[in-house]
């Protein structure tokens, strides 16, 4: 049967819209400024995913394309500076973060321009000093190191290095967790969080501070292959929950906890060191971890 609009009768009220009636819902916005992952397991797709699981809306600046599996990362290439610029540019005009969360950068080029953009905005920024892949593969420029410390870290509100990204920040083979954290405060970063994923031991520990509070958070070791993307899924986690409002210590833990969830779930794809399932946050006691 065919339907047609028919203009609607003069005695007829049409319905009235009260505009103070109308709830326009305020979701926070955070930034993913890191490498595509074509795998889909770590870098600006695992994050996305994290930010929607959190319940934040995420937006995206790529530096970096990869050509990656879960055996490994074949190929990288960087975008081009004024196509980063062009990125942040844009999303800074409509789309302003409540957080920032940094991964792959990958250049010095793409670190310079960085260093200058942070210096123009408020937002909190988690910077994840992406410097190998979870298979070993180099993705940034050694002569890119002196930027990022002395123009990206002074940004920065919680620095995530894992243990060997410390070592490597630091320039030494041995050290004691809590010295690195205090030397890496002194670049300039507001609180530093050192990852215990690959020291030894049936507890995974660890250590944030930020040179006035410090805490130890451990769980224990979830024995997985799936463990692609987990230092990013665990700093797009804490500037999530920064931009949900939680001070930076709860962050950390909220985040911790979320990583635990996603451990727990392995995709179960790939031949390598696969992926995780990344579902909505549950925070489940299960997840936890002891604060000390």
């Amino acid at each position: 049967m065919d339907c047609a609009w028919t203009p609607m009768k003069e005695n007829r009220r049409r319905p009235e819209i009260h505009q103070s009636t109308v709830k326009i819902a305020s979701v926070p916005i955070v930034w993913t400024i890191a490498g595509s992952d074509s795998g889909g397991g770590a870098g600006i797709q695992a994050d996305l995913k994290v930010m929607s699981a959190f319940g934040v809306h995420g937006c995206s600046v790529t530096t970096a394309l990869t050509a990656q599996n879960t055996l490994g990362v074949q190929s990288t290439e960087p975008v081009s500076g004024p196509m980063v610029h062009a990125q942040l540019d844009a999303l800074r005009a409509d789309l302003p973060p409540a957080a920032i969360k940094t991964g792959m950068l990958g250049t010095a080029e793409t670190c310079r321009i960085l260093a200058e953009f942070l210096g123009t905005v408020t937002a909190p920024v988690v910077c994840d000093p992406v410097l190998k892949s979870t298979s070993g593969a180099n993705l940034f420029d050694p002569a890119a190191l002196d930027i990022l410390m002395r123009g990206i870290f002074p940004h920065v509100a919680v620095l995530t290095p894992n243990l060997p990204e410390a070592r490597q920040l630091l320039g030494e083979n041995v050290i004691k967790v809590e010295d690195a954290a205090s030397r890496l405060l002194e670049t300039g970063a507001q609180s530093v969080l050192i990852k215990g994923g690959h020291a030894e031991g049936i507890e995974c520990r660890d250590y944030w501070t930020d040179g006035r509070q410090s805490i130890w958070i451990s769980s224990p070791r979830i024995e997985t292959r799936a463990t692609h993307g987990t230092g990013c899924i665990l700093s797009a986690a804490i500037a999530s929950s920064i931009a949900l409002g939680q001070p930076i210590p709860e962050a950390v833990v909220s985040a911790k906890t979320f990583l635990n969830q996603c451990l727990r779930s392995p995709a179960g794809i790939g031949s390598g060191h696969g992926p995780m399932m990344i579902m909505p946050f549950q925070n489940d006691p299960k997840d936890g971890a002891t604060i000390r």
